[in-house]
């Protein structure tokens, strides 16, 4: 068995990807087909014995789709400018057509009659659809290969209305009876719908491109006692990797010399630097912020860390989208029965009545009035004005599909570092024992380039003048401050300086078990003065995990940082106590297996449940750094830090654009919002089909009661108007 992914491109709806599977699983030798509509992708498992690569791919291609090798779809540009300008010249062209069709009603003087009216008609139709042709070839495809989307829906209502006035016009030029504004309608406000649906859908695939820009294109390695530099593609195992400040480190290894402070953010999440000596490992993806590094490559290209994260937001972005849109589900039944309910209703109508005319007449209505403008539109002029509105509370929302799950979220995982805290260490506590020490504080550390360094230098802001300052690697710094012999460095250095810490030793433990980095200034007898180090949390994310908690979600915090941190930080945050809600020392696969394990668990929780409400619950993830992008694309829902790495904003579904927590809350009350308008809208939509149709068919024409053709085109006008206006309500969302 071979199994092989496609991109697959020109998707527009559920019933696009389900109509693929469809197809490509009645091909002999195929045993399995999985298609992502968000991922624009499919997978296929196939015996090459029986079936082929040729053959699969001619079947996507006959239904009208583009399918190429995975990753490798070739570029295309102004798509949304494509829709956007065909709206605008249907529109142009819709409203002298308008005039013409329902000016009469106004005052039969002010439009011209008989050919010279419905000429014009004709040739303003005609051109409308021409510029919409797209709806025509694939409805057309899809409605053969026994497949219909919407774009067969509108297909008949267009088309059906067009050719009954063409021929009744053609019999009868006086005739009141016709539908050109029907036609030209339809295509209008289905390609407004579309536009507004295109502007909301996920844009994926930059992510990879800027991971991938972390490794660099050349590497310094040191070969038979010289150094050179090198394509990294060209580094072996073995090699030593020379890395200096301010560069990334490409390949996984050991250091066999020298000493640096590395960011590893990138990778584990950590907020602080990490100091790394001889022996010491190494990870690809982190940068070298001070210090110079020998490090022997153990693992290349794509082995390294750096490409396994790479393949996690791939494989995560290509999985398949649980969600399944309303709309697009029933359309696929949709059609064939308002078909058979318009054919029903002519061969009724003729069997009683024996008129021709009117037994057409109305069939055709139930066509038009039937024709899914309410229905298309529903959700994506919901989407965009949430959407709108999002941007305004400082939420970026990427598809439809976020703020749907978004909704019905339940569990939301949390990261550390720059999401809940600051991201960069701070001086937290200090206590001075001899009066000055600040001033000889900052006479050391201002000489140093090591950030612990510049965060105390920062905090004390001036001082004194310093000599023969050094730095040692594991301990920290001493100098000379008006000739005497002064230390700044942590626990071990004082021990080895042979400074007594015994009356500082309670408060010490007491910090470093709320995960503080603690830092004593000394003379070579007495401690002078304490430092405490640590990254602080952000001005109201408590408030922002209790707003969550009280929406019904379950916060949970995921840091790659010690349990010691983690646990003081989750304290500070308001995180529950229970267990599992504070998860620390994860590294990336961690993150994403946590994720995992959480969507599982919910899948299995849907397949038990029989209620609905438990069925749509949903897993959300916070982040900002590289190391989440792998969680971001795994969860239902990723939201990013505006403040936070490319690749993580990409990765994500949401963005919160000022890096500000507290904006989530205000995402998920919208999401809520918009769900309840959408459902509003489809019941809508349906209601007005289930009164439309029976209305149109004539089955209380006993009662005197008939829906004139003229009147179910205005009345689809008017469901779809109901339907924008309605969405538009979520403009004024949070608005005093």
């Amino acid at each position: 068995m071979t199994k092989k992914k496609y991109s697959v491109t020109g998707m527009m709806c559920a019933a696009c990807a389900a109509g693929i599977e469809r197809v490509v699983k009645k091909i002999v030798g195929v045993t399995s087909c999985t298609v992502s509509l968000m991922g624009e992708s499919m997978e296929a498992e196939f015996d090459e014995s029986v079936a082929s690569d040729e053959a699969i791919r001619a079947a996507v291609k006959a239904l009208g789709y583009g399918i190429y090798d995975f990753g490798k779809v070739p570029e295309k540009k102004g798509r949304g400018l494509t829709l956007l300008t065909r709206f605008i010249i249907s529109l142009s062209l819709l409203i002298p057509e308008m005039y013409l069709a329902m000016g009469h009603m106004i005052s039969p003087a002010i439009v011209p009659h008989g050919w010279w009216n419905y000429g014009f008609q004709l040739a303003l139709t005609l051109a409308i659809l021409c510029v919409n042709y797209a709806f025509f070839v694939s409805g057309v495809r899809a409605a053969v290969k026994l497949v219909p989307n919407m774009d067969t829906l509108v297909t008949l209502g267009a088309a059906v209305s067009f050719v009954y006035s063409v021929v009744t016009v053609s019999l009868d030029p006086m005739t009141h009876t016709v539908f050109f504004e029907s036609a030209a309608m339809i295509v209008t406000l289905v390609t407004l719908g579309k536009f507004l649906e295109d502007k909301s859908k996920k844009r994926t695939g930059k992510e990879l491109e800027k991971l991938r820009a972390l490794a660099p294109d050349t590497v310094t390695v040191e070969r038979d006692g010289t150094q050179k530099a090198i394509p990294m593609s060209e580094v072996e195992v073995g090699d030593r990797v020379i890395v200096r400040q301010g560069e990334s480190i490409a390949v996984d290894g050991k250091v066999v010399f020298g000493h640096a402070f590395v960011d590893t953010s990138a990778v584990t999440g950590e907020s602080l630097p990490v100091e790394l000596c001889e022996g010491d490992g190494a990870v690809s993806a982190s940068i070298v912020t001070g210090g110079y590094l020998t490090i022997e490559a153990e693992k290349v290209g794509e082995d390294t860390m750096l490409s396994g994260i790479i393949r996690m937001v791939r494989e995560a972005g290509t999985s398949k989208a649980p969600i399944q849109k309303l709309a697009d589900k029933i359309s696929a039944v949709f059609v064939p029965v308002v078909v058979g309910l318009a054919l029903l209703t002519f061969m009724i109508w003729m069997l009683v009545t024996h008129d021709v005319q009117k037994a057409f007449n109305f069939g055709v209505s139930v066509i038009v009035i039937s024709c899914p403008c309410a229905l298309g539109l529903a959700t994506p002029v919901a989407v965009m004005a949430a959407t709108g509105r999002g941007a305004g509370l400082g939420v970026l929302f990427k598809n439809a599909e976020a703020l749907q799950k978004l909704a019905t979220a339940k569990e939301i995982f949390l990261d550390k570092t720059a999401t809940l805290t600051e991201g960069t260490p701070k001086v937290v506590f200090f206590e001075e024992y001899e009066e000055g020490a600040k001033g000889i504080a900052y006479a050391l550390e201002s000489k140093l380039s090591h950030p612990l360094a510049r965060c105390i230098a920062a905090f004390c802001e001036r001082g004194e003048e310093c000599e023969n300052v050094a730095f040692i690697a594991g301990m920290g710094a001493t100098g000379v401050v008006n000739g005497k012999n002064y230390f700044l460095g942590n626990a071990r250095m004082m021990q080895s300086m042979s400074v007594k810490i015994e009356e500082q030793l309670s408060t010490y433990s007491a910090l470093s078990e709320e995960g503080k980095t603690v830092l004593f200034l000394s003379d070579e007898t007495r401690v002078l003065a304490l430092f405490a180090l640590a990254d602080t949390l952000k001005e109201g994310s408590r408030n922002a995990v209790e707003e969550l908690a009280a929406l019904g979600c379950l916060p949970v915090m995921l840091t790659g940082d010690n349990a010691a941190v983690a646990r003081h930080i989750a304290a500070e945050a308001g995180i529950p106590a229970q267990e599992g809600c504070v998860r620390a020392e994860l590294l990336p696969e961690d993150k994403l297996r946590i994720v995992r394990d959480a969507r599982e668990q919910n899948e299995r929780a849907k397949k038990e449940s029989h209620t609905a409400r438990r069925a749509n619950s949903h897993v959300a993830m916070v982040g900002d750094g590289i190391n989440d992008a792998p969680a971001l694309k795994e969860a239902d829902i990723g939201v990013a830090m505006g403040n936070g790495t490319d690749v993580a904003i990409e990765s994500a579904d949401v963005v919160l654009v000022k890096g500000d927590l507290k904006a989530l809350p205000k995402a998920v009350r919208l999401a809520k919002k918009t769900m309840r308008i959408i459902r509003q809208n489809l019941f809508w939509a349906f209601f007005y089909n289930c009164i439309g149709i029976p209305l149109a068919a004539g089955a209380f024409a006993v009662l005197g009661v008939v829906l004139n053709p003229m009147i179910a085109a205005a009345a689809m006008s008017l469901s779809s108007l109901f339907v924008v206006t309605n969405a538009l309500r979520l403009m004024r969302f949070m608005k005093k």
